[in-house]
C-alpha cells in the first residue's frame, strides 16, 4: 500500500471523528476544505454507516475510514459500507488478514514493541500507537532503534502544543481526535477547527 504512505507522509494527519455531536458530514467537510486528507469515522458513531456509504461521492478530497474495528463482524460492516482504511485500537490478527483480503488499508493499534512488532509481521500497513500522549514522544525516539522503517502513528492525547515533539521524535503521522471536533455547526467553532488542522499538518516542518 505504498500510495497510502505517500499521501499519508504528504498530509501526515488523520482526523478521529468519535460520536461527533455534529453531523458527520458537516465535520468532514470543515476538515477536508483545510487541507486534511485522511478522515476516521469510529464505526459506534450514530450515522458511520450512511456517511461511509456516500463520503466519497460527496467529498471526493478526502479518504474516509472507519475505525474502533475491534474484531472481524465490525471490518466487514465497515468494508461493505465502503470504507477506504481500517482504524484498530488493539492489534488482532484476524481483523488484520481481513483487511488483506479485500485489499483495503489497515492501521492497526498497538502499543509494546511486542505488539508494534507483530502486527507489523501480520501485514498491516501502519502501527498506530496508543495511547500516544501518555507514553511520550521519548517513547516514539525509542521506538525508531529497532523499529526503523514502521510507519508510526501517533494516537492518543495528541494537541497542536505536542504534535511537533511527535514529529521530531519519528512519528510518520498523528492520529487527532478532540482538537479537531466541531463545538457546533457556527462560524466560530468551525473555522476553529480548521486552524487547528492547519496547525497540526504544518507542525511537521
Amino acid at each position: 500500500m505504498s500510495a497510502l504512505l505517500d499521501e499519508l507522509r504528504a498530509a501526515p494527519l488523520v482526523a478521529i471523528l468519535r460520536r461527533p455531536r455534529v453531523n458527520i458530514a458537516v465535520c468532514a467537510r470543515a476538515l477536508v476544505e483545510a487541507g486534511v486528507r485522511f478522515v476516521e469515522v469510529t464505526i459506534d458513531s450514530p450515522g458511520a454507516v450512511p456517511f461511509l456509504e456516500s463520503a466519497e461521492k460527496k467529498l471526493k478530497e478526502g479518504v474516509f475510514g472507519a475505525g474502533t474495528v475491534t474484531v472481524p463482524e465490525l471490518a466487514e460492516k465497515a468494508i461493505r459500507a465502503g470504507a477506504r482504511f481500517l482504524v484498530t485500537p488493539n492489534f488482532n490478527p484476524e481483523v488484520i488478514r481481513i483487511a488483506r483480503s479485500h485489499q483495503i488499508p489497515i492501521f492497526s493499534g498497538a502499543m509494546t514493541p511486542t505488539e508494534i512488532f507483530s502486527a507489523y509481521q501480520s501485514e498491516a500497513d501502519v502501527i498506530k500507537v496508543f495511547p500516544a500522549a501518555t507514553l511520550g514522544s521519548a517513547y516514539f525516539k525509542e521506538l525508531r532503534g529497532p523499529f526503523p522503517e514502521i510507519p508510526l502513528v501517533a494516537t492518543g492525547g495528541i494537541t497542536v502544543d505536542n504534535a511537533p515533539q511527535f514529529f521530531a521524535a519519528g512519528a510518520t503521522a498523528l492520529g487527532v481526535g478532540s482538537s479537531l471536533t466541531l463545538k457546533d455547526e457556527t462560524p466560530a467553532s468551525v473555522a476553529a477547527c480548521q486552524e487547528a488542522a492547519r496547525k497540526l499538518l504544518a507542525a511537521k516542518g
